[in-house]
């Protein structure tokens, strides 16, 4: 899974339950929680669930229930909005922060011995670009 970039939804100008912390991440008001909402693609042999599952398990987040996917010129695109799984806030904060540096970045599993291992790897400047013309979809 590509992970593109991190994108600030409309719906955060909402000053009653959100409140900006630090782009591209943001503190709910009313959960005490952070989140961060992803902007995806999906490569070949990907769903929409692995390596997503592995990365929220792995990194202590969840999604919030916001997603969207869509597919356009061969390609499967997805939004992802996240919160931190965790205890306490400062480690939502950290976890929230963790993922939200994956934007121009590629996360994938890789067989280490006889296990699947989840890697992180950054993408090439090329695949970055020409990416805004897709969020119309998204209506964002």
């Amino acid at each position: 899974m590509k992970i593109l970039k991190c994108i600030f939804l409309t719906k955060y100008n909402n000053l009653a339950k959100y409140k900006k912390v630090n782009e591209p991440y943001i503190k709910y008001r009313s959960k005490d929680n952070f989140c961060v909402t992803l902007f995806c693609e999906l490569e070949e042999g990907e769903t929409k669930e692995d390596p997503y599952n592995d990365m929220c398990e792995k990194y202590k987040v969840r999604t919030t229930g916001y997603t969207r996917y869509a597919e356009v010129r061969n390609k499967r695109l997805c939004l992802y909005e996240l919160e931190g799984s965790c205890d306490s806030l400062a480690d939502n904060k950290k976890a929230i922060s963790t993922v939200s540096k994956f934007a121009g970045k590629r996360i994938f599993n890789a067989e280490v011995g006889e296990f699947l291992e989840l890697k992180v790897k950054a993408l090439p400047e090329e695949e970055l670009k020409d990416q805004t013309s897709y969020e119309e979809l998204f209506n964002l």
